[in-house]
């Protein structure tokens, strides 16, 4: 099988907010991206296998930037399934060592057909609302971070908020101090490490913004001041609106009361927040806490997470570079995945229909025809797989 393919035909969506190319083609070589353009100017290589994707969709694998994901055989299945659904890479904010080893497993070759994991590491306060490497104080808090740093994290999440999870915890409880924050902050960003913070209420949101973190995640009580410094300091807001929709706080239920109480009353709050976010220009990611309880597919909530943004007024170019390009850029990862470009990884999802028109396409199982990832064909239906060909390459079109 030729090393060389070509996705042709399509209608090309590349994740840099960039207008639709229709009648594209992408040329895939090894594990990247080749070349990129219509197909009527793009050279197709001798013996490519074409992948003919007309009347369809070519956009960039979509990125999961708020996952619990470990090192475990669940974890491995989570990823297998997450692939299937075009999810190409999972940010795990929990990965911890234990999922620096199966990151590295898949980068290697060693475990197959799993999305990519990109591993946080936990580093927290003592009886904080996250829970790994416990640290308190600027000193220790150091390093904590230079200890995960040394076991190979991607970043380092911490918590400056309560959450709804525990029942003796609310979401206005302070975690870490704005002095930790800022130890955290620096040390991380000395060793080259992004940071992401839980935070939902003040005075966190504020700590967080004046101690210059990268990332602030959910903010479900979020107020204007922390809005507006989230783009005034250019940090990226992940809201994790999944969290708080109607159909995750209805999945618990009667199990958890005293949740389901918090997370109503800020399920308006929380989207109030995100719809100014977005009529202000704040670079907002796309996450879920993922891949969320027994109510939820795996794979399914972060598709459901592009509809909540799009109800916030984002349109769906929005909400798809939020899920590639902007997920991307925020993990420092944008020189390797999140947009269909020369040089990039090839990570790509073939779907039927117009995701611009209708951006629930994506949260169809069946809607997504072929997954590649690193230029490797992992995911695709079977009617679907008459589109390959190898041929010898003809001259383009250039009427």
């Amino acid at each position: 099988m030729s090393e060389c393919k070509v996705i042709l035909h399509g209608n090309l969506i590349d994740g840099t907010g960039s207008a639709l190319v229709p009648d594209s083609a992408v040329v895939v070589r090894g594990k990247c991206i080749e070349a990129v353009g219509k197909a009527s100017e793009v050279t197709i290589p001798d013996g490519a296998e074409v992948i003919d994707a007309t009347g369809k969709a070519v956009l960039p694998g979509i990125i999961e930037g708020h996952a619990h994901v470990g090192g475990d055989a669940k974890a491995q299945q989570v990823l297998r399934l997450s692939l299937q659904r075009g999810i190409t890479t999972v940010c795990s904010v929990s990965a911890n060592t234990s999922g620096i080893k199966l990151r590295d497993a898949i980068e290697s070759g060693l475990v197959r057909g799993c999305a990519r994991l990109v591993a946080g590491c936990i580093v927290t306060c003592t009886h904080g609302h996250v829970k790994f490497r416990a640290a308190d104080g600027p000193w220790e808090v150091r390093k904590a971070v230079r200890e995960m740093v040394m076991a190979g994290a991607d970043f380092i999440k911490t918590a400056a908020s309560g959450g709804f999870w525990a029942a003796d915890e609310t979401c206005s409880v302070r975690n870490y101090t704005r002095e930790e924050l800022e130890a955290l902050v620096d040390e991380a960003h000395a060793w080259g490490v992004p940071v992401a913070v839980h935070c939902h209420t003040q005075p966190g949101l504020n700590n967080c913004i004046q101690a210059g973190v990268d990332q602030i995640h959910h903010g479900a009580f979020i107020d204007e001041e922390a809005v507006h410094g989230i783009k005034e300091k250019g940090l990226y807001y992940i809201p994790t609106l999944a969290v708080t929709c109607q159909r995750n706080i209805d999945g618990f239920g009667n199990e958890r009361p005293w949740m389901v109480e918090e997370m109503q009353a800020s399920q308006e709050v929380h989207r109030r927040g995100v719809r100014l976010a977005q009529e202000i220009g704040v670079r907002i990611g796309v996450g879920t806490d993922y891949p969320g309880g027994r109510w939820w597919q795996i794979g399914e909530r972060t598709m459901v997470e592009l509809q909540e943004l799009a109800a916030c007024g984002m349109s769906p170019m929005e909400t798809i570079v939020a899920a590639t390009r902007t997920t991307a850029e925020a993990f420092r990862k944008l020189d390797e995945i999140g947009t269909i470009e020369p040089g990039k990884r090839a990570d790509l999802l073939v779907v039927d229909g117009d995701p611009l028109r209708d951006i629930s396409l994506l949260a169809d199982e069946d809607s997504i025809r072929i997954v590649i990832k690193d230029g490797t064909v992992e995911s695709a239906h079977e009617e679907q797989k008459a589109c390959y060909r190898v041929r010898e390459a003809q001259p383009p079109d250039r009427r």
